[in-house]
């Protein structure tokens, strides 16, 4: 079955995803156009072999949509269909005519999570049943509810006919009772006129008193509506806030350790909106019935309305100020003087009209004693915006609008800027990386008679003034993102979490960055490091229940190293994810293992040039290369070469490195070298002057101390780099030459003189 089918089968919310993620980048329309053709051309599958495959396929994909639109027919029913997909094969020109390379990773990464959404659909078959069975129940909810507001609109409108003509034939009756007043004073009681006009004023009252009892009842049963609405409401409104908002909220927070978030938020919209509908509706035909209610009391009955009213006008309350929520949260790691964005929205906006009062939305930062009295702080007392600072924001002041194309009411704000911070006293051995602030958005507005004052607070942030602060902050944002319970007074965390929990924490941050989970083996070898013990049990449900503390986690150095454990992993984390991400999801980097285990299975094989990957445990992200020796006559030797760094891959990369050193033969256990060849670089043919006149050169990985019949002839080198890795973040500063007992490496610089000596006219 084609990706496409599987994906026209998901439920409508995930379908919704699916759509929402390709948006304006690339139209849903075209990707169900071109279905086969997007498939068959951007197959994950298939490895990229040169850097110019992706800009062939963007291009490709221009020529054949452009192809697509002029082979449709100019028919009636064909018309709408082609200038719908020739307007998207403008828009397409115009975002990537000049960088067909872009499209072509915008597309793969829309795949990319398209087919991740199948993928979860399948693997959590129960879980998304119950998730769409909720999510149908809602929505039904929502349309029942809508449904019974025009009931009591109709309810309403009889009620108001009725109270109208018993008060028609009410005042007749007042009028005829005068005259019969007036008749008897006149005639006295025994005549037989007014005896016969007595019987007929009798009937006639009596008349009047069931017709007020029917309205009375009427009206009643129209209360009775309304009460049970607002409890509806109530309820599916608490499933909204409490349960999805909240969980959405959750996954926001997680989503900075690096889930990947799911749930859109536009189906919320959908859902507050219509409640914010339903309650407006119901808020107006109270006050209405209120009215008639007032113009023709029933004192034997209690008024119920006014608590009716209450209860609703609360209803409506909750609803807008738990909507006004940061779609886009600020960084959590925070550096002074440096540009910032956020956007925040009010998902009721659209539906009550919000937009039009023109709301002005601030932007401040508090602290952690600030954000504590703002939620602890009772809502009847009246709050000022001017209490809560502890800083300075350059640009904090946007006006939410309304836009028509997403029909939402949000403001961007796109050049925020932190001047200046007010920190707290430190206590022992606290640092300005673990002190915690959060940035306070702030509305005021009207709609109707009700005023409301909205305020939301960001996740925590950490700020920081120099760069080489940014490790210890993240450690500090990712633990709270991480065990935060939900609910807590801010920024209260635990100072210990099971293992199991953490490793989860740390496979999401890892997953994210490097594009495939740690496994079982890894997540043991990482307890061993921050438990500092290498005779952990195996057995991991065991492990997962020992307790890491945050002081283990990124405050005390590992045992023989200036670094913490937090340090040494985030380090990891960047080198695989600026360079060695392919080899990483192709299972290439075994990575976390000691040395000792990683002599003992290259030993194992007694396969000379038996290679593996592992990380370095003395050097902040760096890797080895550890490889099986067995010369003529002498015993088998493990020799690991000196770690790799940031700023050693930046010049070459890791697959060209294996290909420079010609004795490694086998990837551990069994994996051919040759599979490293698809994230090589292209092989360069000869060697051609420059339009400057020099020769190009090259750079080619030399082993110290390695036989010379083992090391690459430089005149028949290759150059090779990883074509599918994202772009490499050369720093210098991520070095180090603390090596223990590695062999040492060599980068030379070869010239390939084959090209012919430079021109006599040129000089360096």
């Amino acid at each position: 079955m084609s990706l496409w089918d599987q994906t026209r089968q998901l439920p409508p919310e995930m379908l919704k995803l699916v759509e929402n993620r390709y948006g304006d980048r690339f139209p849903f329309q075209v990707r169900l156009e071109l279905a086969s053709w997007i498939e068959e051309k951007f197959d994950p599958n298939t490895p990229i072999v040169s850097d110019e495959t992706p800009a062939n396929i963007g291009s490709q994909l221009l020529a054949q949509l452009e192809a697509r639109v002029e082979s449709m027919p100019n028919e009636p029913e064909k018309f709408f269909m082609k200038n719908t997909l020739g307007q998207n094969l403008l828009h397409l020109r115009q975002l990537y005519g000049n960088d067909p390379a872009s499209l072509y990773i915008t597309v793969r990464q829309c795949l990319d999570y398209e087919m991740n959404i199948n993928q979860q659909v399948l693997s959590n078959s129960n879980a998304f049943d119950t998730r769409h069975d909720t999510m149908s129940r809602i929505r039904t909810q929502i349309e029942l509810l809508k449904a019974r507001n025009i009931d009591t609109s109709t309810e309403l409108s009889k009620c108001h006919q009725s109270q109208e003509a018993f008060s028609v034939e009410y005042y007749s009756f007042c009028e005829k009772k005068k005259k019969m007043t007036a008749i008897v004073l006149q005639h006295g009681e025994q005549h037989p006129d007014v005896v016969k006009n007595k019987s007929q004023m009798d009937l006639l009252e009596k008349k009047i008193k069931e017709r007020y009892l029917m309205l009375s009842a009427q009206r009643n049963e129209l209360v009775n509506s309304f009460f049970k609405t607002y409890h509806d409401v109530k309820e599916i409104q608490s499933i909204v806030l409490d349960t999805e908002l909240i969980r959405w909220k959750r996954d926001q927070q997680l989503a900075g350790n690096g889930l990947e978030m799911n749930f859109s938020l536009d189906i919320l919209q959908e859902w507050c909106e219509g409640l914010a509908e339903i309650i407006w509706t119901m808020r107006q035909q109270i006050k209405q019935l209120d009215v008639e209610m007032q113009k023709l009391a029933d004192p034997k009955n209690t008024n119920h309305i006014p608590e009716l009213l209450s209860g609703v006008t609360e209803l409506l309350s909750n609803l807008v100020t738990g909507t006004f929520i940061i779609e886009k949260q600020p960084p959590q790691v925070m550096k002074t003087n440096t540009r910032f964005t956020a956007t925040v929205r009010l998902l009721v906006g659209g539906v009550l009209n919000v937009h039009m009062a023109t709301p002005q939305v601030s932007v401040s930062i508090v602290s952690e004693s600030q954000s504590n009295q703002l939620l602890t702080t009772p809502p009847t007392i009246q709050k000022k915006k001017e209490d809560y600072s502890s800083g300075e924001i350059l640009n904090g002041q946007g006006t939410m609008e309304y836009h028509s194309t997403s029909k939402q009411v949000s403001v961007s704000f796109r050049n925020l800027q932190l001047k200046k911070i007010k920190r707290t006293e430190k206590k022992g051995t606290e640092s300005v990386m673990d002190e915690k602030f959060a940035v306070l958005f702030w509305t005021e507005f009207l709609v109707g008679e009700l005023k409301f004052q909205l305020w939301t607070l960001s996740l925590p942030v950490v700020v920081i003034v120099h760069g080489n602060q940014e490790p210890q902050a993240l450690a500090t944002v990712t633990w709270d993102n991480a065990f935060a319970e939900w609910g807590r007074r801010p920024f209260v965390i635990p100072d210990k979490v099971p293992w199991g929990k953490a490793g989860q924490a740390l496979n999401m941050k890892w997953t994210a960055a490097c594009g495939s989970p740690l496994t079982e083996d890894n997540l043991y070898y990482l307890a061993c490091k921050v438990f500092r013990n290498n005779n952990l049990p195996r057995n991991m449900s065991e492990v997962n229940q020992m307790q890491m503390t945050w002081s283990q986690f990124c405050k005390e150095t590992l045992p023989g190293r200036s670094f913490t454990f937090w340090e040494w992993f985030y380090r990891i984390l960047l080198l695989t994810s600026n360079h060695m991400q392919q080899l990483w999801k192709e299972g290439f980097i075994m990575g976390f293992v000691s040395k000792q285990a990683a002599e003992a299975m290259l030993i194992s094989t007694n396969t000379s040039g038996c290679f593996l990957l592992r990380f370095s445990d003395s050097e902040l992200g760096g890797i080895t290369i550890g490889y099986l020796r067995q010369p003529y006559n002498a015993p088998p030797s493990v020799n690991m070469v000196a770690p790799f760094t940031s700023r050693d891959l930046c010049q070459r990369s890791m697959a060209d490195v294996i290909f420079d050193i010609e004795a490694l033969t086998l990837l551990y256990p069994d994996t051919p070298k040759l599979k490293f060849r698809q994230f090589c670089s292209n092989i360069v043919q000869g060697f051609q002057p420059t339009a400057n006149g020099y020769v190009k050169h090259m750079l080619v990985t030399h082993v110290e101390g390695m036989p010379k019949n083992e090391i690459m002839d430089g005149a028949s080198s290759f150059t090779f780099s990883e074509a599918n890795s994202p772009p490499a973040l050369c720093d210098a500063s991520t070095d180090g030459m603390d090596f223990d007992d590695n062999i040492g490496i060599d980068v030379a610089n070869i010239l390939g003189l084959t090209g012919g000596f430079l021109d006599q006219n040129n000089s360096f």
